[in-house]
């Protein structure tokens, strides 16, 4: 009786298995696995080493499956190599995130991480601790869709650079909340300094030109102011301007004899005066009342052997041309004869 009883046991017990076994191969166990995330990408605004802060993300990834968490229950997450605890979270803290469609320069026409985003920068300390960088607050994300997402320090989170002696391998996550959806790596090339300093020189430039050589006054008379022009050009790219300047060598003469400086501001008919004036304004000889000698009054300044500004600018670079009208008048008394003199003319530029 006993016996019978053992045997059935033993009976029961193997079938039982048997059934299990055959159920099990029938329906095997399912295991969660995250998927590879596709143009995993992290433009970085600075690669040079060592960087404290400063450092500008701009994330792009396609994910092969949904992030379903809920809206604003999602993340991504950068996590970066163990061996640069502190170097890319050079401070700890919260920085910002803005949704992008591309990079800076760069061009990916993904769509904008939605979402209400923060950031959270946790340094790693030690073996398998890492540096990380967590998006929270992200909307449910499509399946097989870019997006792409920009990341700023703030002072208080400041993101950095390792050594030039680390690989730069990134992980990008997904994240539903509670578990990783895709994931990806992407390398980072640091270097010992990314920027080149450009150099040139611009040599000082002026030139400076007088349009006439000689100016004939003609034959004066008592009953009429006699005038003529030329012009001065100066160009420069003197970052102050330049300064024009005039002087003689004496009177407007004959042997002993000569014509009188003006010395009332104006040239008049029938009074023996001689001078210049200037279409420039603010010099030290007067600015001409018609504009090169075309007007009704004959303003004018003496030429003396003492230099005087006749055209000039206080900024540059400059390209000015100047009118220089010259004026004279006789009495019936003046000696007769041809009279001359040299009149000089230079410029500075104001470098």
């Amino acid at each position: 009786m006993k016996k019978s009883l053992y045997h059935s046991i033993v009976r029961s017990a193997v079938i039982m298995t048997v059934a299990a076994f055959v159920i099990s191969m029938s329906f095997p166990l399912q295991y969660a696995e995250a998927a590879t995330l596709t143009t995993p990408r992290d433009y970085l605004s600075r690669a040079k080493e060592n960087l404290t802060s400063g450092v500008q993300h701009e994330v792009f990834f396609t994910t092969v499956g949904a992030v379903s968490g809920g809206a604003g229950l999602n993340e991504v997450i950068l996590v970066f190599p163990d061996a640069d605890d502190a170097k890319w979270c050079a401070t700890a803290g919260a920085g910002t995130a803005a949704g992008i469609t591309n990079p800076t320069g760069g061009s990916e026409s993904a769509t904008s991480l939605p979402g209400t985003l923060t950031v959270a920068c946790t340094q790693g300390a030690g073996a398998s601790s890492y540096d990380t960088i967590t998006v929270s607050g992200v909307d449910d994300l499509s399946t097989t869709t870019k997006y792409g997402v920009r990341l700023t320090d703030t002072g208080v989170a400041n993101f950095g650079t390792p050594a030039n002696t680390t690989t730069g391998l990134i992980t990008i996550k997904t994240n539903n909340g509670s578990t990783d959806i895709d994931t990806a790596d992407t390398a980072e090339d640091i270097i010992a300094d990314d920027q080149v300093v450009v150099s040139a020189a611009v040599p000082p430039s002026i030139t400076f030109t007088v349009s006439a050589n000689t100016i004939n006054l003609g034959t004066l008379s008592a009953g009429s102011v006699s005038t003529s022009s030329h012009t001065v050009r100066t160009v420069t790219n003197a970052t102050s301007g330049y300064t024009s300047l005039v002087y003689d060598d004496g009177n407007l003469r004959n042997g002993a004899s000569d014509i009188n400086d003006v010395g009332d501001g104006a040239v008049t008919s029938g009074a023996e005066e001689y001078g210049i004036s200037t279409t420039d304004t603010g010099q030290d000889i007067v600015t001409d009342g018609g504009g090169g000698c075309s007007g009704s009054t004959f303003d004018a300044d003496p030429i003396t052997t003492t230099q005087q500004t006749v055209a000039g600018a206080g900024s540059g670079p400059a390209d000015e041309t100047s009118t220089v009208c010259y004026m004279a008048s006789i009495t019936s008394s003046t000696v007769s004869g041809a009279y001359q003199h040299t009149v000089t003319y230079v410029t500075v530029g104001l470098f």
